[in-house]
């Protein structure tokens, strides 16, 4: 079986790790590992500060967290996303409002957002699907016409790019997975990047359970959404080469496009003017002249033993969020086509041109 993602580590990231448990580094607040990777994340996406935390997921919900906005508040999002974007706006008590997606870049359609605005809106949650940067020179006019903040969701977007400039450092929060199958990993753990001072005090005091001085006295309700030594060691060690790791990336999904070019029926993603996509993973979507369905593509490969995984669903269509929309409203067309018909195939980072190949010759003799 080819799987859709394996992560690769290696004999570095292993001793980084035993390293950090042999200098005791095995909870969130002692040892260097976590100040080193918060400094070096920083670095490497272009802001001030980064907070390391738990998981991509804990990360949003944080970002939404310190912002205390009113109950009820709205925050528009991106309807193409996994389920966490939604969840740090609902358990936050506020109200998702999720935005259709352009049928080009499958991120969210800038040109919607206007539409979902009025007095309750208070924020963006922007998603760089896939690792294909998102229009933020569009999306920041519309925050600063309306007075609204901007969180970057780019969970799948390490290393993303627009005119040269890092996703994650456009808002006034960027919000990263280190997930087992993201670009860089150390099994579970996120990060938050800002340039804003104020915001980055707030986010290393709500993260740690709201201590200040006198200990065990507090002011805050906050979290305890630490990172651990031992995890910021690991995925610290896969920084040093991430540029190597995107380098692969490209190169998977090129090779990809290059053996596919002649399949009418798949439609890759595609990446704005200025944009460099890191693609997290290689997404294809199927045209509706397509002879069989995306569900009997995916079998069929499964068979043979190539292993997909599909989009996701439409937040407008999620069961535990159809609460908060009325009947006939926030509908989206374009993210529900992308659920139906989108998949991901194989992107590990030591997939093979050999590997590609076969993958597409067998989608091919399926699908002509």
């Amino acid at each position: 079986m080819i799987p859709v993602f394996q992560p690769t580590i290696s004999s570095s990231d292993i001793s980084s790790v035993i390293k950090a448990i042999k200098n005791g580094e095995i909870s969130g607040s002692f040892g260097d590992n976590i100040n080193i990777f918060e400094k070096n994340f920083a670095k490497f996406i272009g802001t001030k500060y980064a907070i390391a935390v738990t998981s991509g997921t804990t990360a949003l919900h944080l970002s939404v967290a310190v912002c205390n906005f009113p109950k009820n508040s709205e925050i528009i999002i991106s309807s193409t996303t996994n389920i966490a974007t939604a969840l740090a706006v609902v358990h936050n008590n506020c109200i998702p409002v999720p935005v259709d997606s352009n049928p080009l870049t499958w991120n969210i359609d800038a040109d919607l957002i206007e539409k979902k605005i009025n007095k309750k809106t208070k924020a963006i949650i922007v998603v760089h699907f896939l690792g294909n940067p998102v229009d933020m020179k569009k999306i920041m006019l519309i925050a600063k016409k309306y007075n609204l903040k901007v969180i970057e969701d780019a969970a799948e977007s390490h290393g993303s790019s627009l005119h040269k400039k890092r996703v994650g450092s456009f808002g006034i929060m960027g919000c990263f997975s280190m997930y087992a199958n993201k670009i860089i990993t150390c099994g579970e753990g996120g990060i938050i990047t800002t340039n804003n001072n104020q915001i980055y005090k707030k986010l290393k005091l709500y993260r740690n359970l709201g201590f200040t001085i006198p200990r065990f006295k507090h002011f805050v309700a906050g979290y305890n959404f630490r990172m651990t030594g031992y995890q910021a060691a690991f995925v610290n060690n896969q920084l040093k080469r991430i540029k190597n790791i995107i380098k692969k990336k490209i190169h998977i999904q090129k090779t990809y496009e290059y053996y596919l070019s002649d399949v009418k029926a798949i439609n890759f993603q595609k990446t704005i003017s200025g944009g460099m996509n890191v693609y997290w993973m290689v997404g294809i979507l199927l045209s509706l002249k397509s002879k069989i369905s995306r569900n009997t593509l995916s079998e069929k490969l499964n068979n043979v033993g190539i292993e997909t995984r599909n989009f996701f669903m439409s937040m407008r269509q999620q069961p535990c969020l159809k609460k908060y929309f009325k009947k006939n409203v926030h509908l989206t067309p374009v993210s529900n086509l992308l659920w139906d018909n989108g998949m991901y195939l194989p992107s590990s980072h030591n997939l093979s041109d050999l590997e590609i190949k076969k993958i597409c010759s067998l989608i091919k003799k399926i699908l002509l």
